[in-house]
């Protein structure tokens, strides 16, 4: 896809069509024994957001902070980490849906946003009209110091977009989920997320079912999402660079197993799909080299690998239950 294939709108076109179409937008924030702070900063995207939905994955509800939501006009469904990340969105994406809404924000429940993400997300979804879409922001990494690359794939090979000067919408192939949005023809097309996945690589698998069935995702460079990914640090090894994630074993558990997991389900329709692998044996060299807790986590992998060509999905308490009281045990 050329530079001519970027989406670029005038801001008064852009504007005047979203006052005249108006999408109805809402937001849905995943919880996990959140904290004071990001209960308050959940209270402030109320305010920015005419439907807010808060999914608990906490392992008991907290009626303290039910109460609280509730007094701030703040929807709650408790969902005990059933399906994990996948099975958050699914609860909440039904349930906002059925309300009439036609696009959803996905947030985590540290997710920060600027005073004008949702006025410009609104005229975005209203340029796109309606059809199936999902649209995220640039991702800027905290931790790394830098924005993550947006990528565009045909399936065959990946290669890091540009945002010229002025363009509002691109077209992609990948976006993380915190942050996107989802309209509902999509949710409709696309189907729910995947939860036997349960965390890592949800919304890859999600933007590899984009791919097979023709709906388009798009990034939006006027929107920055400020995301913490892992606990990076970088390292030097003779005249490079290496940055390791500090991912906790169980992390690499998920990642190594749903990332093989893709690769076998996708590869045959697109090569792209062996990408996670790639990442995977990337993280074996960061652990070798520079990690803490070695074997736990290179263990983890290993287990991941054989569980992903098995086909073995699932919360690790179920498909490895040894190994999930080992790693509780610390």
């Amino acid at each position: 896809m050329s530079a001519t294939n970027v989406i670029l709108f005038k801001a008064d076109s852009a504007n005047s069509k979203a006052a005249r179409e108006a999408p109805v937008l809402g937001a849905l924030v995943v919880l996990y024994k959140p904290t004071a702070g990001q209960l308050r900063n959940l209270i402030d995207l109320r305010a920015r957001c005419g439907v807010l939905l808060a999914v608990d994955n906490s392992p008991a509800a907290n009626t303290a902070n039910v109460g609280l939501l509730g007094d701030h006009g703040i929807d709650y469904v408790f969902n005990g980490n059933r399906g994990g990340i996948a099975g958050a969105y699914n609860r909440g994406l039904v349930r906002l849906f059925a309300q009439g809404l036609d696009a959803v924000v996905l947030f985590d429940q540290d997710s920060h946003t600027s005073a004008d993400y949702f006025p410009v997300m609104r005229a975005s979804c209203a340029a796109l009209g309606a059809r199936a879409f999902a649209i995220g922001p640039r991702i800027y990494d905290e931790n790394a110091r830098r924005f993550l690359p947006q990528l565009y794939s045909n399936g065959f090979y990946v290669r890091t977009l540009m945002f010229p000067e002025g363009a509002a919408l691109q077209p992609c192939s990948f976006l993380i989920s915190s942050g996107s949005v989802i309209s509902r023809l999509a949710y409709e097309r696309l189907g729910s997320f995947t939860e036997a996945l349960f965390i890592d690589h949800v919304d890859t698998d999600y933007s590899m079912r984009a791919l097979v069935r023709g709906v388009q995702f798009y990034v939006e460079p006027r929107l920055v999402l400020s995301h913490r990914i892992g606990n990076k640090r970088e390292h030097r090894l003779g005249p490079l660079r290496i940055t390791s994630m500090n991912h906790p074993p169980m992390r690499r558990y998920y990642m190594a197993r749903n990332g093989m997991h893709l690769s076998l389900k996708y590869f045959q329709s697109f090569p792209v799909a062996l990408v996670p692998n790639f990442i995977t044996l990337l993280q074996v060299l960061q652990i070798s080299l520079f990690e803490s807790d070695k074997r736990a986590k290179l263990s983890s992998i290993g287990c991941g690998l054989v569980d992903g060509l098995l086909g073995r999905l699932g919360p690790l308490e179920t498909t490895r239950p040894r190994l999930a009281a080992r790693i509780a045990r610390g």
